[in-house]
Order: structure tokens, then sequence, then C-alpha cells
């Protein structure tokens, strides 16, 4: 029997074990939660800097991310509209200060009203006073100053409109909340999704340097063999292009191992090219999930309850339109000090006040408030209707990271076998090579076989992590959160 066969030999014994393996093993509880690490630290971007976990990432990200920014400052802006609301309902109090100068008007009317002349306007009269008024001509009236002071209230009461205005404003607030969470719960995801990508970038380099080494040492052995006369001009050629094949993907791996970090550091509110260094530390949840619990809790996600808060946003507007065609009350009031001197301001003989309730009855505004009460009962009924579709995504969605989880679970399981099948081949082709049953190129084989199915439980694992995360997200929790702390989500028993 030659070697080649030894090897084939070995090769089925070893594929055959490896089934025989999986079968065992596929009836065995697979822990609900796998730690891989801790790891070696992975310098992501080249640079001194602080070691970072996946919480430290997090932490940096939840304080100084950018659109969390903006959300926090658009809350900030509801606040101000609250108070806006607010003054709908208080009275507005200004203190006034004039200084005037001029002739008493009452005497710059025509002489109807004594403004001179001499004409009276009765003939008689006119001739026993020959032309003599009491009354001085306008332009003989000396200039007079005059300095007022006063305190001017006033106060619109509106009750339906005030309560509406204050119950709009409250509820902008609570939907602008509910915005800001489903950000935060979008930039965890974000942050373990980049996280792993990163680790999963130094995986795949890690698994392609690996290769390389293989290749070349694979290239150095048939150049050797070449010399012996035991290999041709082709074995030593192919093994070269092999070879040569690689460098592509290993700058393509550097680069993207970089670009994973410097997407981090962006996540994190930092500078992209900024050094970066994480932890190799991964837990991958393989706990089973309630469906119909995961179902029910994607109806009541930040998104989706947004849109019920829209829903009561624009009720209450639509009670504030109302209420401009309602009654309601203004009052109107003013003291001050009026004199023709300053220091007569705070003579309370100069004083003067004045005070004024008014009912006012809206009956006609040419249709303007019906109009803008149709408007926005259609817009109710529009949210209403966007409402329903986007429960019905959230149910979509959910599913479709369900299924897509089971499946990640079943090639994790699959690639964890595989690599113990790798690991066994490898094993046994290194133990043929000491007892002169097979050559050295069948061991380099085996590691390569050994390499790939490394590079493929790296990426089975990564794919548990981001769908676990994502799912989370997508029934309105944390994606930090365990699966475990969630009440009623995991099903009984890992499956």
């Amino acid at each position: 029997m030659t070697i080649g066969h030894l090897a084939r030999a070995a090769l089925l014994a070893a594929v055959c074990l490896g089934t025989a393996l999986a079968a065992a093993a596929a009836d065995e509880p697979v822990p609900a939660t796998l730690d891989v690490g801790p790891g070696p630290v992975i310098a992501a971007r080249p640079g001194a800097a602080e070691t970072l976990d996946l919480e430290a990432c997090a932490r940096r990200a939840l304080a100084d991310n950018d659109q969390l920014q903006a959300e926090r400052f658009r809350r900030r802006e509801l606040d101000g509209q609250m108070k806006q609301a607010l003054a709908t309902g208080l009275p507005t109090l200004d203190a006034t200060g004039t200084w005037s100068r001029g002739r008493d008007p009452s005497f710059a009317l025509d002489s109807s009203f004594g403004g001179g002349g001499g004409s009276t306007g009765n003939a008689l009269l006119d001739s026993l006073f020959g032309g003599f008024s009491f009354i001085p001509p306008p332009e003989d009236i000396p200039a007079q100053t005059y300095w007022r002071s006063s305190l001017n209230l006033s106060w619109t009461l509106n009750p339906i409109k005030i309560l509406g205005a204050i119950g709009a404003a409250g509820q902008g607030i609570r939907r602008q909340d509910l915005a800001l969470l489903g950000v935060v719960h979008q930039t965890e995801q974000d942050v373990v999704t980049s996280y792993h990508a990163v680790i999963l970038a130094a995986e795949q380099l890690a698994a392609v340097e690996a290769e390389l080494r293989n290749q070349e040492e694979f290239l150095d052995i048939s150049r050797l063999r070449f010399g012996l006369g035991m290999a041709t001009e082709l074995d030593t050629l192919q093994a070269a292009v092999a070879a040569a094949n690689l460098s592509p993907q290993l700058r393509q791996a550097q680069q993207g191992l970089r670009t994973a970090g410097a997407r981090l550091n962006a996540l994190m509110g930092g500078d992209p090219e900024a050094p970066l260094s994480i932890r190799n530390e991964q837990r991958v949840e393989t706990d089973g999930v309630a469906r119909e619990t995961a179902l029910a809790l994607a109806a009541r996600r930040p998104d989706v309850q947004q849109a019920e808060v829209m829903s009561d946003l624009l009720r209450q507007s639509r009670r504030v339109q109302k209420s401009e065609m309602r009654p309601y009350l203004s009052m109107l009031g003013s003291y001050g000090y009026i004199g023709r001197r300053l220091k007569d301001l705070d003579n309370t003989g100069h004083d003067f006040w004045s005070a004024s309730v008014a009912l006012n009855v809206p009956l006609f505004d040419g249709l303007l408030t019906r109009g803008l009460v149709q408007q926005t009962e259609a817009s109710l009924l529009r949210n209403e209707s966007e409402r329903a579709g986007l429960q019905r995504q959230a149910r979509v969605e959910v599913l479709d990271l369900l299924d897509g989880r089971d499946a990640a679970r079943d090639n994790l399981r699959a690639a964890e076998l595989n690599m113990a099948r790798a690991e066994d081949l490898l094993e046994t082709s290194t133990l043929m090579l000491r007892h002169g049953k097979a050559d050295y190129l069948t061991v380099l084989q085996s590691e390569a076989e050994r390499s790939r199915a490394r590079t493929n439980l790296i990426q089975a694992r990564y794919d548990v992590l981001t769908t676990t995360a994502s799912l989370k997200r997508a029934i309105g929790v944390s994606p930090l959160l365990p699966l475990a702390a969630v009440d009623g989500l995991v099903a009984g028993g890992s499956q």
C-alpha cells in the first residue's frame, strides 16, 4: 500500500470518526452561555491605548455617540416646548414707562370744540364779545411734558386650550423619551456588532496568516522534493501560485481589521484614527427563545409605542384646535402714576388704575378651526394605519431574527463539530507521519483544513452574537441584557 493510500485511509477514518462524534454529540445539550476568553488583546488600530471590553465600549458610546447626543438635545427642545405650553395658562405682566411732550390734544381740534378762532357760531354773541374767545387758539397753548409709569396685567383664561396644550407637550416629551430609548438600543446593538466585528476581523487575519505560513512551508517542501527528483516543476509552480494568491487576502484582512477599529471608534464618538485595543472576549448565548413572548414584546418596543403616543398627541392637538371656538375670559389690568414732573411719579395723588374682564364668544372664524380639526383627524387616522403596519413589520422582523438565530445556532454546532473533526484529522495525520505512514504534505493539508474549520467557527459564533443582539433590540430590550434576564423570554431548557 502506498503512502497516498494510507493518507486517504487515514482521512476516511477521521471523517468516519467525526461523523460518529457528530451523531453522539447531536443529542447532547449545548450550554446556554459559551465563554470565549479572556483572550489576547486585539490592537484594532495601532498605538498605545487602554484595552477596552464590551461594557467599556458601550459606556463610551452611550456617553459620546453623536446620534445619541442629538436625541438628548432634541429632548431639551421639548422641555422648552412644555414651558411654552404652560405659558398659555399664565398671565403676563409688563412694566412700562413713557415720556411725552405736546399740547393738550383737546385744544387741537376744530373750532366747534373751542379750538381758537373768533366765531362762536352765533351772530348775537359774536357781536357782544367782539370776536373774543375764552379758549386760546391751539398755537397759543404751551407745550407740556407728561411722565407715565405703569404695570399692565393681561390674562386669557381658556381652560380647554391650556389643558390640551400641556397634554400635547407632555405626549411630545414622552414620545421623545421613547425615541431616545430606541436610539440607545440601536447604539448598543451597533456597539455589540462592531466590537465582535473587530474580533472577527482579527481572527480572520490570524487564519490568513496561518494559512500563508502553511503555504510557504508547502512551497519550501515542494522545492526540496523537486531538487530530490520526487516532484515535478508543475508541483512547485502550483505551490508558488497558491502562496502568492494569499498575499492579497492578507492585505485585505489587515485593512478589514483597521476599518473595523475605525468604525468602533466613530461609534464611541472618538476619532476614527485613534489607537484602539479591545479584549478578545465573547459570550455566546444559546438559550432557546419563546416565540410568543418575543412577539408580544415586539408589540411594545419603543418605535411602536411612539406611534401610540403620536395618536394621543394628535388627539390633544385636536382638543386645542376646537377650543379656539369655545368661549373664554380675558382680563386686563393696569396701575401706575402720571405727572408733569418725574418726581411726581411717586405721589399717590397722581396714581391711576384700570381693570376689565371680558367674555369672548367666537362666532365665526372663516372655517379656519373646522379645517384645522379636519386635517388633524385625518392625520390621526393615518397615524393609526401606520401604527398597525409598524406592528406587523415588527412581528416580521422578530420572526426573521428568530429563524436566523436558530440557523446561526445550528451552524455554530456544526462548526464546533467540524472543528473537532479537523483537530482529529490533524492529530491522526501527525501520528501517521511519526510512524512513516504519511508524508509532511498531508500534515500541511490537515493544518489548512483546521484553519478553514476555525474560520468557519469564528464566523458562526459571530453570526450568533450579532443576531442575538438584533433580536434583543427588535423586542425592545437592551442588547447588553442577557436573554435569561427578560421574564418569560427563555424557553424551558437550552435547545
